[in-house]
């Protein structure tokens, strides 16, 4: 690793016309020092905090994992990229911050998220700084104990906000979390579908008939899942989306394991029942994401807004879908 370090001050070079490497780094904290001063500026158009949360959540979660490779930037074999793209990455990331943070309507969660941010600011400007030291002195284990220290605050402090966030709205954290499992399971059953047409897909030899109440009930108890989602989404509580959405995703979960656990227990030649099966469970896998989509989208909205018509429409979809799926499950 040495032998990296070495070559390090040699090979970090910056394209920027008209700047020498001090004038940029100085250049990225201005920036961040203006941006971080900027906080309490009014904005054209406020919006609602959850239309903004998947923003802050986003630009935290980057400013995080920006943290972290700097951290381990030393141990790394790409130790020269990483600190060189360090100051940009930093920069961009504390804009994107500030600007979903700022555009957040007055309330207790956004005075939690500014204070935080503001915060933030002063961790960025330091590893911006540690970096240029290191880039001078690449030997120098201070200030490489620093760098570790401060990217280490910037990855806490980072994560505090989206502590805020999840405080703030744990609902809408768990539709977001929801939705990637079935992301997951949407993709797995789309897998075994190819498998079943390919013909490599295994047969267990099981009685399809142990399978199918599993199924069946299953997909009945999502629509009560949909239906809770909506109550939650309507009262505004928190707590009771956050409670059908973790609902859901178990629910969602035992489908899809009895969907495959039928569909292996049918032989290798049975494709079209096969692809039938797999098919309907991923259907109802999706339309389930689509109602947690927009159950999150219409959270907080006036009840006038066009976002709860997709939302009912949706759980319209969703109760259409299941019930074509009981009937290829009653049917094989």
């Amino acid at each position: 690793m040495m032998f990296h370090l070495a070559l390090f001050p040699l090979m970090f070079t910056y394209k920027v016309v008209g700047l020498t490497p001090d004038e940029y780094f100085r250049q990225k904290i201005e920036i961040i020092t203006e941006t971080r001063d900027s906080l309490s500026e009014p904005v054209d158009a406020a919006m609602p905090f959850l239309d903004q949360y998947e923003a802050i959540w986003n630009s935290a979660k980057t400013l995080s994992l920006i943290g972290m490779d700097a951290i381990g930037a030393r141990n790394s074999d790409d130790v020269t990229k990483i600190l060189k793209d360090l100051p940009e990455r930093i920069t961009t990331a504390y804009q994107a911050s500030v600007e979903n943070v700022r555009k957040c309507e007055e309330s207790n969660t956004k005075e939690a998220l500014k204070d935080a941010t503001y915060n933030l600011a002063v961790f960025c400007i330091s590893v911006i700084n540690i970096s240029r030291d290191v880039r001078v002195k690449p030997n120098d284990a201070n200030s490489w104990r620093l760098m570790h220290d401060h990217a280490k605050t910037i990855s806490e402090v980072a994560n505090s906000i989206r502590q805020v966030l999840i405080q703030s709205g744990s609902g809408i954290q768990a539709c977001i979390e929801t939705i990637g499992t079935i992301a997951r399971i949407t993709e797995n059953l789309e897998t075994m579908q190819m498998l079943a047409r390919d013909g490599t897909l295994e047969s267990t030899g099981d009685p399809f008939p142990n399978h199918r109440e599993d199924m069946s009930g299953a997909a009945k108890r999502l629509v009560g899942a949909a239906r809770l989602l909506v109550n939650g989404a309507i009262s505004s509580n928190q707590e009771q989306v956050k409670d059908a959405a973790m609902t859901a995703e178990k629910t969602i979960s035992d489908l899809a394991n009895a969907v495959k656990s039928g569909v292996i227990s049918l032989s290798i030649d049975d494709v079209g029942t096969r692809s039938l099966l797999l098919n309907g469970g991923t259907d109802v896998a999706k339309a389930l994401s689509n109602i947690l989509e927009f159950t999150k989208n219409a959270f907080g909205k006036s009840p006038n807004d066009a976002s709860w018509d997709k939302l009912y429409s949706s759980v319209k979809e969703l109760v259409i879908i299941v019930r074509s799926f009981l009937e290829t499950v009653e049917s094989v």
